[in-house]
């Protein structure tokens, strides 16, 4: 069953920071645009401005950080162990997406620093949540005090 539990935060956590992250750039370059961009190429060269590229960053990061966090959360044992299988095959999908034109095109220095800084978030978010179970089972072997014994 642990396994089980790995493999479907490892989905959970695919699916938090690739999938809804690619939901939310196209909502937020359908706004800056004013509408419906048609192709990918319209797609890309909105979200490949600036200031399109730093809130990509953030939200990709933020995004990264939660989903490395529920990752570690579904798996209750191995946090890090399955937290890095999910950053390791979100590497292998954006790159790959990016490559095989499934996602807007992202000069290869943008994607190098999105994919690195929010794989390190991704990381982050497995490391919190890993610490505070490791916290709460070193809490519980901890013996609890029996009202009336003298210690």
């Amino acid at each position: 069953m642990s396994v089980l539990r790995g493999l479907i935060g490892v989905l959970v956590a695919l699916a938090v920071s690739v999938g809804f992250v690619q939901f939310l750039e196209l909502m937020l370059a359908n706004a800056v645009a004013g509408g419906a961009l048609q192709t990918m190429n319209d797609y890309a060269l909105v979200l490949n401005t600036w200031p399109l590229l730093a809130m990509r960053l953030v939200i990709s990061s933020f995004m990264a950080l939660l989903g490395g966090y529920v990752c570690a959360k579904l798996a209750e044992h191995d946090e890090m162990r399955y937290t890095l299988i999910a950053v390791i095959f979100r590497l292998i999908a954006m790159a790959a997406g990016n490559a095989a034109g499934y996602m807007p095109p992202t000069p290869v220095w943008a994607l190098a620093v999105l994919l690195t800084v929010s794989s390190g978030a991704m990381l982050a978010g497995g490391a919190i949540r890993a610490a505070a179970a490791a916290a709460h089972r070193k809490k519980d072997l901890v013996p609890h005090p029996v009202p009336g014994e003298n210690h």
